[in-house]
């Protein structure tokens, strides 16, 4: 490849990344995810299109319900908190409003998990209620073959 071709390869690349990385930005196409430190919490959620996917909110708690409930509760605080902080300080620009938006629906249609799960010491018949509980609340977070049929298999024993 001569030295004109080269230049004209690496010119038609930064100008061609360029305008991609400007239409992905603007229209948000690319899943982004973020770590916001709020109320104790470090927040993990994503967005794309300028829509927080709500499976993403505090996915990294899945292990432990306690932490996941107290986790979503505080992220549905953090919306309501950043939504009324981008209404009451208008900024300009192109992102301004879809931002804005963006928080302001996760304020209003995020559900956060709403879970408190003990271990004491209780009876045989305590303990497995507790254990259908929890089978519940893991079928209601994640709805797979499994889950649900360890849900009927623990449920089946308060029957």
């Amino acid at each position: 490849m001569d030295v004109v071709s080269a230049v004209f390869a690496t010119y038609l690349d930064a100008v061609s990344n360029s305008v991609h990385d400007r239409l992905t930005d603007q229209f948000n196409t690319v899943e982004q995810a973020k770590v916001v430190k709020y109320d104790g919490f470090e927040i993990p959620y994503s967005y794309q299109i300028w829509k927080i996917k709500d499976k993403s909110v505090c996915e990294t708690y899945s292990h432990n319900l306690n932490d996941k409930s107290l986790c979503s509760q505080a992220a549905k605080r953090m919306f309501r908190e950043m939504c009324l902080y981008l209404q009451e300080n208008p900024q300009s620009g192109p992102k301004y409003g879809k931002t804005k938006n963006m928080y302001c629906n996760a304020a209003t249609n995020y559900k956060p998990l709403v879970a408190t799960v003990s271990f004491d010491e209780k009876s045989q018949n305590d303990k497995a209620k507790q254990a259908c509980s929890v089978a519940i609340l893991k079928v209601m977070e994640s709805p797979s073959k499994s889950n649900i049929a360890a849900r009927k298999e623990a449920c089946s024993e308060n029957d």
